[in-house]
């Protein structure tokens, strides 16, 4: 898969292998924050449960926040 594939990317359900990942919850502005870093990051969104994630490529971290605070914050 490419590098802008992969980017692209997003995740309804969590794979399997990125199961284990370490997850943390954070606020809507420290998401805003992750968007715009230089961090290497993939969308990682769980619908089901309405929260927006991003997962670092070079961690394996998945950062969470909840979708309707997005806009709010």
């Amino acid at each position: 898969m490419s590098t802008a594939t992969l980017s692209d990317a997003r995740f309804d359900t969590p794979d399997l292998m990125l199961a284990p990942a370490r997850r943390h919850l954070i606020s809507a502005a420290e998401f805003r924050n992750l968007l715009v870093s230089h961090r290497r990051m993939v969308r990682f969104d769980l619908r089901g449960e309405q929260l927006k994630g991003l997962r670092d490529l070079d961690t394996g971290e998945i950062f969470l926040t909840d979708e309707r605070r997005l806009l709010h914050a």
